[in-house]
């Protein structure tokens, strides 16, 4: 089991997920559902930093923003929610890919 990182670390996770989150409810246009998938990314993200995953999620964050920005440019919200989750699905494969390499 990896070694618990700083707080830093946690806190960038927390930001970085719940941010994404939050993101999620204000494309679905529903308050209810920005707080419960903020909370949810805010928990998940804290894991994920704790465990020290920052260059994971920093790379699954850039591969949902270029996903979202060809979404956005079709003008479809629909095309917008599929394309910025399957921006952050590959980058996250990617990404696991590339953590394997820094492990060694």
């Amino acid at each position: 089991m990896p070694k618990p990182a700083n707080k830093k670390e946690i806190y960038l996770g927390m930001t970085l997920i719940g941010t994404t989150g939050i993101l999620i409810g204000l494309v679905m246009d529903s308050p209810l559902l920005m707080a419960i998938a903020g909370f949810l990314g805010t928990v998940i993200g804290g894991f994920v930093g704790w465990i020290g995953g920052r260059r994971y999620m920093i790379i699954v964050c850039l591969g949902l923003l270029i996903g979202a920005y060809l979404g956005y440019r079709t003008g479809d919200r629909d095309i917008l929610i599929i394309t910025a989750g399957t921006g952050g699905a590959i980058a996250g494969f990617m990404g696991a890919q590339i953590e394997s390499f820094f492990k060694k």
